[in-house]
């Protein structure tokens, strides 16, 4: 691969479009920022358009980080039907009577709050170390544990025949598909989904961000939107900031005990993670609770 951009090291927020896979999306900005190492939190379905966050460069360590935060979409749920993958994508496998929308509006509340949800069997997450939805195209039989999730706000935006059209605010590990999978069968019928956009990850909004699966932005312009890990960003999630000064770098890049540089400037050791930065707002090490976890940035 050639030498990476000089500016190949931060995070961009990306648009993909319908019919794209989210890894097609990642390999057209590998492409442009010339490196291998692009981490996505939290993929989008080939069907689904939307935002993804990617970090990239030395900063793919942060993807736990950001895998946490929630998300929000806009979603469109078709009744009376529903597919094999739950998507527009799948085979017709049931149909039902499809519910007024007095029944829909009715049961739309009872999925605000932690809840335990079954993922859809197609999915990427790993049964026995293969996929759940490679098993399932293989014909093996596939049994989906339930996963504790919370979906934190349902708005409804149009009801119009079998289609309803709902914003949802959600945890991570939720999953849309079967969110109508559920909604369907408690309105008394059958439900995919027929339509999905994800409008926000955690503090980070899709109208920031660049779309060049349109064809209309160059290398250059992903590079150029490639945005720096910086304290400011850091404010955004909610996590503490530390500020060295020059003469107390080498001591963070050097390995030694964090104790004595934590007591230096007042900080309680008691936090459950801080990024600590140069006096030149560059990240330099990340640290968890107590000191324990440590992972530094070399300059």
């Amino acid at each position: 691969m050639p030498k990476a951009a000089s500016n190949a090291d931060g995070y961009l927020l990306l648009y993909k479009k319908s019919g794209l896979t989210s890894f097609d999306s990642l390999h057209q900005v590998k492409k442009a920022l010339r490196t291998g190492k692009v981490g996505h939190t939290g993929t989008l379905d080939k069907f689904a358009e939307g935002l993804l966050v990617l970090l990239t460069g030395k900063y793919t360590s942060l993807v736990p980080i950001f895998n946490e935060l929630d998300k929000v979409y806009i979603g469109t749920i078709r009744f009376g039907i529903e597919t094999d993958t739950l998507d527009p994508e799948g085979t017709v496998i049931s149909t039902a009577p499809i519910p007024t929308k007095e029944v829909i509006l009715q049961v739309l509340p009872r999925f605000v709050g932690a809840q335990i949800q079954i993922p859809p069997a197609y999915s990427a997450i790993h049964v026995d170390g293969q996929r759940a939805s490679e098993r399932i195209r293989s014909g093996q039989a596939v049994e989906m544990k339930g996963r504790e999730i919370t979906i934190y706000s349902i708005e409804v935006l149009d009801v119009i025949e079998s289609r309803v059209t709902i914003k949802i605010h959600c945890s991570k590990g939720t999953y849309i598909r079967a969110l109508a999978r559920d909604i369907g069968k408690a309105a008394g019928s059958c439900a995919y989904l027929e339509s999905l956009k994800r409008v926000a990850v955690g503090p980070f909004d899709s109208k920031d961000a660049i779309s060049p699966d349109s064809g209309e932005l160059g290398m250059d312009a992903i590079q150029g939107a490639l945005k720096p890990v910086s304290p400011e960003l850091f404010y955004q999630l909610k996590i503490p900031v530390l500020h060295l000064d020059a003469s107390d770098t080498p001591y963070i890049l050097q390995g030694r005990p964090l104790g004595p540089i934590l007591t230096k400037y007042g900080v309680r050791n008691d936090f459950e993670l801080m990024g600590v930065f140069t006096e030149n707002n560059r990240l330099l090490a990340l640290i968890g609770t107590g000191g324990k976890y440590r992972h530094v940035y070399p300059h």
